[in-house]
This record gives structure tokens, C-alpha cells and sequence, in this order.
């Protein structure tokens, strides 16, 4: 009898940095132990009423949950159109597919732009699950660098053409980004726009965190930029805008016909994005803007409370992030993915613990992350400053035995 053999990208997907620890977690959590999870950015606050209501009231419209339009429900891009406007983004209804969350968006935009073998630039530290989509579209990562000492901001044009090669298909980033917060300048985008024009690749802009901005800081859209027409694409999702991670909705756009074509025909391999999710976040668009307001605070609140408590640890330390809801802490003499494994099968103070994702998964540049921790600042104020007191006696118990 021959063993089938699994495939080499099977064989060689890695895994995703924020969810690979969640058997760890499970066998905490059949202790007895209570998992406060800083790892995932699920966020707690609220999903608007406006989304239930829809849900509730849409066997009242159409007594059949039937396939919805490849591109989207028509309600649906309709609110997206309108909600890209207000945000100063002129669309078409025909630049713009409905997908199934902002994954599937980065999917089709790898597949639409690149081959087998094609690579795709990218600030590190970056979101960890876009080396596992480059591994379904069968491309590779080539990462540049940034630091934490100036904020993750871009280093110079050559730090990126040093990377460019024959086979370079696209420039990839996020802004506000995950996992640094990082709010890239009008002038940072100009610079990744230059790039795009000049070398003859597109611009993926994953703008997933677009309303959370602190401290005055504003996010500027690629869709903003002029004489991108042809090379920027827009990746976006309503997951964190609405706390709604569970509906998969996101979208993907752009003024490039053609690209959007081939998205269009990835999108009917696929058939359709949830019907149902769809009718529930067209309806978000009609949020108060109070909701969002609100939600941008209290991320700030948050922020504010876990970077100070981060800080003042024993060799532990961050900068402030200028958006998103995650920050990234470098733990001075400690492995992170040790560290984060122990936290859930040696730590525990009063029947709980913590869990954080390990830095390295965010990179591809070998040995780079590997002191550092990514967490999510996505639950309420008195939960989180338990997670700092956790983490605190946890990063001194850790140092006393490994000495």
C-alpha cells in the first residue's frame, strides 16, 4: 500500500502566529484555568443594533436564504459605495466585490496580480495571516524591515528596491496597521505610490482599521493618492469596524477594470459572500456616527492602560501605536514563543492566565520577533488591567526560573 503524498504547500503553510497556541489554550482551559486572551483581536464591544435588526427582519423580505450576486447583495455595495464617499473615496458600484472577509480579499488580490512564484513586498512586522494567503496563491514574501525604536515608519526608497526583483508583483501593506498600529504619512504612501508607478506594481493597501486613529493621527486611503489608477487596490473589512467578526464580509476595490474583472471572476469560482451577513452589514452603514466615536475612544482608553502597564514591567517595552489595537512589546532576554507556551501550561495566579501571540510569527526575516509579543487591547478596561497584573508576575516568575 503507497501513502498518498500531502502537497508541498500543505506540507509547508505556516501557521497562523495569532491561533497556533489554541490547543495549549483548550488544555488550559480543561484545568480549570481561565484564558484571558490578548492573542486574537476580537473585540468586545458591541455589534450596532442596526446589523440584528436587519438579520431579524430578513425572512420578512425574502422567504429564501438563495445565493447572493457574486460581486454582493445590491443593498450591500449601494451602503459601500456610500460609506467610501463620506470617507472622501469616489467608487463605482463596478469597482468594488464583496468577499468573504478581509482574508479572501487579500486572496484574490494575490491571485488577480501574480503568479506561482511571484513575490510581493512587504513591511514586516506585518499580519501574520498574509504569509499564510501568499502560501495559497503559491507566492512568496519578500519582507523590509521596520523598527520599533521610530514607530514601524518605512525606511527609504532603497531599502525597498534593494527587494524588487523580475519576479515582484505588488507592494503590500497595512495602515493603521496590525500588528505594529503603525499610521503611515501621506508622505510614507507617496513614497510606496512612487514605487507602484515605477516599477510597474500594484498597491494593496489593507485599510481594515481606518477609524481607529489616535491622538490626532488620520489614515490616509490609497484610493486618495493621484495617478494610482491603474496600480491601487483597496483591501478592506467591516470585522473591527462593527465588531462583527463572525458576519466575514470585507471587499476589495479598485479603479483598475481589468483587475477588478479577474476579481470578479475568482468571486463567481466561489459563487457568493454569506447572504445573510450581507443584508446585516449593509445596514451598519446607517450606524450613528456616535457608535464609532465611541468605539475610538475607548480603544484609546485601552491603549493608553496596557501600554503603561507594559512599560513599566522588568525589561519589558513598547511604543505608543498611533492606530489599530494591537501593540508589540519586546521582552528583553526572554524567548516570546517559550514564554507564551508557558503562560499556558506552567502559569496561573488565582485560576488564571494569559495568552499572547509570539513576535516571530509576524515576520519573515529569520530570528527577527523572536523577544517580542504581539497582544490585542480588544476587551474592556478591568479585564485588560487583569491581564497586565498576570503578564507582570508572569514576566518576573519567568526570569527567577530561567536563571
Amino acid at each position: 500500500m503507497t501513502t498518498p503524498t500531502l502537497s508541498q504547500r500543505g506540507q509547508t503553510m505556516p501557521m497562523s502566529a495569532m491561533r497556533k497556541l489554541s490547543p495549549a489554550a483548550q488544555a488550559a482551559q480543561a484545568r480549570g484555568v481561565e484564558v484571558i486572551r490578548l492573542n486574537l483581536g476580537q473585540p468586545d464591544i458591541e455589534t450596532p443594533a442596526e446589523f440584528w435588526n436587519a438579520v431579524r427582519a430578513f425572512p420578512e423580505r425574502e422567504p429564501t436564504l438563495a445565493y447572493a450576486p457574486s460581486a454582493g447583495r445590491p443593498e450591500l455595495v449601494r451602503s459601500l459605495v456610500r460609506y467610501y464617499r463620506d470617507a472622501g473615496i469616489a467608487l463605482a458600484p463596478e469597482e468594488l466585490v464583496v468577499t468573504v472577509g478581509g482574508c479572501e480579499a487579500i486572496l484574490f488580490a494575490l491571485l488577480a496580480c501574480g503568479d506561482p512564484g511571484g513575490e510581493i513586498i512587504t513591511p514586516e512586522p506585518y499580519y501574520s495571516n498574509y504569509a499564510g494567503v501568499a502560501a495559497i496563491a503559491g507566492m512568496t514574501l519578500a519582507p523590509v524591515t521596520t523598527h520599533g525604536e521610530d514607530g514601524y515608519h518605512l525606511p527609504g526608497r532603497e531599502a525597498f528596491e534593494a527587494v524588487i526583483t523580475p519576479k515582484t508583483r505588488a507592494l503590500l501593506y497595512a495602515s493603521p496597521g496590525n500588528p505594529t498600529g503603525a499610521v503611515y504619512t501621506r508622505a510614507e504612501l507617496a513614497l510606496l505610490g512612487d514605487l507602484a508607478r515605477d516599477h510597474g506594481l500594484f498597491l494593496l493597501a489593507d485599510e481594515v482599521y481606518r477609524e481607529f486613529t489616535y491622538d490626532g493621527a488620520t489614515a490616509a486611503s490609497v484610493l486618495h493618492l493621484p495617478g494610482l489608477d491603474d496600480h491601487a487596490v483597496l483591501l478592506d473589512s467591516v470585522s473591527k469596524r462593527y465588531s462583527a467578526c463572525g458576519a466575514r464580509i470585507g471587499c476589495i476595490a479598485s479603479h483598475n477594470a481589468g483587475f477588478m474583472q479577474a476579481v470578479l471572476k475568482l468571486a463567481m469560482v466561489r459563487l457568493s459572500a454569506p447572504a445573510l451577513a450581507q443584508a446585516g452589514i449593509a445596514a451598519c452603514i446607517d450606524t450613528p456616527p456616535g457608535y464609532m466615536e465611541t468605539a475610538r475612544a475607548e480603544y484609546q482608553r485601552r491603549r493608553d492602560l496596557v501600554v503603561e502597564r507594559l512599560n513599566a514591567m522588568e525589561g519589558v517595552s513598547c511604543r505608543k501605536p498611533a492606530g489599530a489595537f494591537y501593540v508589540m512589546a519586546r521582552m528583553e532576554g526572554i524567548d516570546a514563543e517559550d514564554f507564551a507556551r508557558w503562560l499556558l501550561s506552567d502559569f496561573e495566579v488565582d485560576g488564571q492566565t494569559v495568552m499572547v501571540a509570539p513576535g516571530a510569527g509576524f515576520y519573515a526575516t529569520p530570528g527577527l520577533g523572536r523577544d517580542e509579543i504581539r497582544l490585542a487591547y480588544v476587551l474592556e478596561l478591568e479585564k485588560l488591567a487583569r491581564a497586565m497584573t498576570l503578564l507582570a508576575a508572569a514576566v518576573a516568575r519567568y526570569r527567577r526560573e530561567q536563571r
